[in-house]
């Protein structure tokens, strides 16, 4: 057990600053710092401060202040004394191992550093012990950390969101070491802060980052100064590749890098399109490695490992993508995965020998991908999981299989994105959301909700009518419902849903409906969903749903067939349910109930 560890009995928001500043003394004092009253330690820490000359490191004193003065002198002590007796070293290895930004309401981290993936990410970009390295996102440790403590000679720079976490970096810099760190405070959005004499950006060999997940910035406040972000505009719903941008822009012209984005990042549309495509038409991406959730320990989100290049030599107008869920590459442990040794080393064999694995592994064009970079887009496995069951898959049969896009024979007819406020339960327009479709596969019209601008005349292109199939493309993806009648009273679909609307006489409205349930639509939408906490199907994608090709007397007999025992299940049911009741109405009676309760009429 780590003597630090006795500390846990006074909650880390107490001790961890009291932690910081003792290493902090520790680092710039370099001698005894017994002292016997808390007005010791605080003038040991202002003079530490001094020395450092690191203007920053105000933002630390404000943290360890703001703990000292809640804190009860023999408390302090008890925390100061256990504490004196490890190195400074010992103290930020171990604030390292437990500090997690969230604890104490900040946003200094998004994501807290995994090792192994760290481990990948700095063989990937194969550093060499002269090359100079960036992080314009940098978090205390990381990649970074471990690339110093691997050679303290790097010439490193480091640039933080939040001065506070700027100070944690200064520390763990210190105590490793560091002879060539430079460190700045500044969010990379609003502007970078490696600039030369000349007022030039300084470019690098390479880079890792890990940008912020959930940050947001109004637009006016992001600064584009020295071309950053030359691929797009970047807003406070794109940024995440405007960190990207920025990664890029700071590379040299043999740069490369690895950024980890999640999955929002490789389908969403609007600004973050267009700033990947372009990214991508100026062949800068040279794989992307997709992993499941729960490999950070303050995200349970997926995420994925982008690699830039900007001197790409085997993979010139392609994209290498990488399925790393493979269960001999990673370790399943009790707070969040890891990659094993033998995933590392696999990942790295396909990254310098790129090739199409089957399950693992496939190379595409920049022209295939414009739409999304989701992996599971492009790898496809020869297994699933479908409801609970896992199946093998036979793509052979399946790639046989005389399909086209559903696209073809059918229109597709959005949502109405209806806000709360627009609700009102007493208008004549009603609106139909997933929650009101029953188990039987009909509509709960009684419960529907009005909508308050029913007069609106372009209201009525989200309406539905009969033979419609309506679809769910977020959420429970693929729920279905077959509108036998007219509505009797006018009812739009939410934007969670669409109207599929058979266009050509060739297909059966009901047989459409029935194919969409079967494990062939199911298998598709697993293979194309996104999303990150919520699935999602996106319009494109479901307009390339693959439907059979089937004549119109077969579509006939399926719904002949699927008819006629739907009516004998239903009777079978309803005889059953009767069988039921009964049973209850005698289980009643052997106790009696008969003699004291009988129905009123």
């Amino acid at each position: 057990m780590n003597n630090l560890d006795t500390l846990n009995q006074y909650g880390l928001n107490n001790s961890l600053p009291i932690l910081c500043g003792i290493a902090l003394i520790k680092i710039e004092k370099r001698g005894s710092i017994d002292i016997n009253r808390k007005q010791d330690f605080k003038m040991l820490l202002d003079e530490a401060i001094k020395e450092a000359n690191f203007e920053v490191l105000l933002e630390l004193k404000n943290w360890i202040t703001l703990a000292l003065s809640s804190l009860d002198d023999n408390v302090f002590f008890d925390i100061y004394n256990v504490a004196n007796r490890s190195t400074a070293l010992e103290i930020m290895d171990y604030f390292n191992e437990v500090f997690i930004g969230r604890m104490f309401n900040s946003r200094l981290h998004a994501i807290k550093s995994n090792k192994t993936l760290s481990k990948l990410a700095i063989s990937i970009i194969n550093l060499n012990k002269n090359e100079t390295f960036l992080d314009p996102v940098a978090t205390k440790d990381g990649a970074w950390l471990q690339i110093l403590k691997n050679n303290p000679d790097q010439k490193i720079i480091l640039q933080t969101v939040h001065p506070l976490e700027a100070s944690f970096v200064y520390l763990n810099a210190k105590v490793n070491q560091g002879k060539n760190v430079k460190i700045y405070s500044q969010n990379i959005l609003t502007g970078p802060k490696y600039i030369n004499e000349r007022n030039e950006l300084i470019h690098f060999d390479a880079s890792i980052a890990a940008p912020p997940l959930d940050l947001r910035m109004s637009g006016n406040l992001i600064n584009n100064s020295y071309n950053l972000f030359k691929y797009g505009e970047v807003s406070s719903t794109s940024n995440d590749w405007g960190f990207a941008s920025s990664v890029i822009g700071s590379l040299n012209e043999n740069g490369r890098a690895a950024v980890f984005l999640a999955n929002g990042s490789l389908f969403g549309a609007g600004n973050r399109k267009k700033i990947r495509n372009n990214i991508l038409k100026d062949d800068k991406i040279e794989a992307i490695i997709s992993f499941p959730e729960r490999f950070f320990v303050d995200t349970s989100l997926p995420i994925n490992l982008i690699v830039f290049n900007n001197h790409k030599i085997n993979l010139e107008d392609k994209v290498l993508f990488i399925d790393a869920n493979q269960p001999n590459w990673i370790q399943k442990e009790k707070i969040n995965n890891s990659l094993k040794s033998e995933g590392i080393e696999s990942i790295i064999d396909l990254i310098r020998n790129p090739r199409d694995i089957p399950n693992i592994s496939k190379i595409k064009s920049i022209n295939e991908c414009q739409d999304t970079l989701m992996v599971n887009k492009y790898v496809i496995k020869d297994h699933i999981m479908l409801n609970g069951q896992e199946y093998n898959v036979n793509l052979d049969v399946l790639n046989k299989r005389k399909t086209i896009p559903i696209k073809e024979i059918a229109d597709i007819q959005r949502g109405y994105n209806m806000m709360s406020n627009k609700e009102d339960k007493n208008c004549d327009l009603k609106v139909l959301k997933i929650s009101d479709f029953e188990e039987d596969g009909s509509i709960n019209y009684a419960a529907l909700t009005g909508v308050k601008d029913s007069r609106n005349g372009s209201l009525y292109e989200y309406r539905i009518h009969k033979n419609d199939i309506i679809f769910s493309v977020r959420g429970s993806l693929g729920k279905a419902v077959f509108i036998e009648n007219e509505p009797k009273v006018p009812t739009i679909i939410s934007s969670n849903l669409v109207i599929i609307r058979p266009k050509s006489e060739m297909i059966d409205f009901k047989w459409l409906y029935l194919y969409l349930n079967p494990l062939f639509t199911k298998y598709f939408l697993k293979r194309t969903e996104s999303g990150t906490t919520v699935s999602i199907l996106t319009i494109r994608d479901l307009e390339n749903l693959p439907v059979l090709i089937s004549p119109k007397e077969q579509q006939k007999e399926t719904v002949d067939f699927y008819t006629k025992k739907n009516e004998q299940v239903t009777e079978l049911q309803n005889k059953l349910q009767k069988e039921k009741d009964n049973f209850k109405l005698q289980l009643g009676k052997m106790f009696g109930s008969d003699k004291v309760f009988t129905e009123k009429y």
